[in-house]
């Protein structure tokens, strides 16, 4: 018998995750801990079928079901159920946001295997192989989940391991596909956790806030050395932490390092999270920020207006009008100038006038060689942003050249790497 989701061989250990939670009493500790955290990150009206009697005793599930009820639905369902999902059950009976974007779980009364039509919708969107759907012969498929956000949970009955668990997956209505797939329930809801606790660190609402400023710190040290990969993910860290200037430098170094995800990443990571912005200050987010966003806008990643109308009031005329009416204005945006070290402000006014004259070569020779002489006071300044932003540099600084500026060591740093 064949999984809905192919044939993908079974894990022979189901991961660490597995391990912790094999147990009601496991599980009872466990969802304590995360329902406090929910309760105490998330923001009012985010939790709005939690009951107050939840709220008041911190557990955001219900009570535990019996032995003798876990087994009437084993009996109806014809099947034992996986260790880390039988024993959830014995602790709980249904739980309330055990995701970002699941708000409720089903229960032993209403758990059923999904009908054939929502298999064949989940097996086309998986399952690319080009025999006959109504040829093929599926295990059945236990859906667990009973509201979210376009989001269901699902249990492959025909894909386990060697200890008993199945394979579980997320299907969501914003994700082609299923999502990745999990070695058993309890490592879909580890993973679910460590989202919740991203997406809330991105937010200003960190569940685990502390080291924050030392990650900050670290990354700066990383970047200035030319270690970008490494900075970047230091940054992510911070920003998970709920670091504002952790989030803005890991925007701002991921732009040198990809310039085509720029316009996303500035809109959802900047310019749409007040903490970010007060974190770094406007006048620098309108002075990097924001023409970085144009600018990627205007070379045809998006529509532009959302935010940047916001933070630039001369964009406020173009509200309701046409994208080819708003670019001409975004173009024309004068934004504020951050200072630069007289070393490289000398390089980069000698670099914009061999560009202009079409010599983009001679003009990257000149920037490149003043890149170890770059240098910020701003703890939240780790490259010359204005490379990227600025329009008479545009055919000068490519892809392979905007990595190269973030992997050169610059600044101090470079200087304490010297010998004596």
């Amino acid at each position: 018998m064949r999984s809905v989701f192919g044939d993908s061989a079974a894990d022979p250990e189901t991961g660490p995750a597995a391990e912790r939670l094999r147990t009601v009493e496991q599980w009872r500790s466990y969802l304590t801990e995360y329902g406090a955290d929910v309760l105490r990150v998330s923001a009012e009206g985010e939790l709005f079928n939690v009951s107050d009697e939840q709220r008041a005793t911190g557990w955001l599930g219900y009570e535990g079901a019996d032995e003798q009820r876990i087994a009437g639905l084993e009996d109806r369902l014809g099947t034992r159920l996986p260790p880390s999902y039988r024993s959830f059950l014995g602790a709980s009976d249904g739980w309330s946001h055990l995701g970002p974007f699941m708000y409720e779980m089903r229960t032993t009364g209403d758990l059923d295997w999904l009908d054939d039509d929502d298999a064949d919708m989940y097996m086309d969107a998986y399952d690319d192989e080009p025999d006959d759907a109504s040829t093929r012969t599926r295990a059945p498929v236990l859906l667990i989940a009973d509201e979210g956000d376009a989001q269901c949970w699902l249990l492959d009955s025909g894909d386990v391991s060697r200890d008993g668990e199945w394979a579980a997956y997320t299907w969501s209505s914003w994700q082609p596909g299923l999502s990745d797939r999990y070695g058993s329930f309890a490592e879909l809801v580890a993973a679910e956790r460590d989202s919740f606790q991203e997406l809330k660190g991105y937010e200003g609402s960190a569940v685990n806030p502390e080291g924050a400023e030392q990650l900050v710190a670290e990354g700066r040290a990383q970047a200035l050395r030319g270690e970008a990969e490494r900075a970047a993910a230091t940054f992510e860290q911070a920003a998970v932490k709920g670091s504002g200037a952790g989030a803005y430098l890991a925007v701002m170094l991921g732009a040198f390092l990809d310039l085509t995800h720029a316009h996303h990443h500035v809109r959802n990571g900047i310019l749409g999270r007040p903490h970010v912005i007060e974190a770094v200050g406007l006048e620098q987010v309108r002075a990097e920020a924001v023409p970085l966003y144009l600018r990627r806008t205007m070379e045809g990643y998006g529509s532009g207006r959302d935010f940047s109308s916001v933070l630039v009031p001369e964009l406020h005329r173009c509200e309701g009008k046409p994208v080819t009416d708003w670019i001409p204005y975004a173009a024309a945006s004068t934004p504020p100038t951050l200072p630069e070290s007289p070393v490289f402000q000398e390089a980069l006014d000698a670099a914009r006038t061999i560009a202009l004259s079409g010599a983009t070569d001679d003009a990257w020779s000149i920037i490149e060689a003043a890149l170890p002489h770059w240098h910020s006071e701003s703890p939240h300044r780790i490259a010359p942003v204005v490379l990227l932003t600025d329009p008479a540099l545009r055919e000068v600084i490519t892809a392979p050249r905007a990595r190269l500026v973030v992997t050169t060591p610059r600044g101090e740093e470079r200087g304490r790497q010297q010998p004596g």
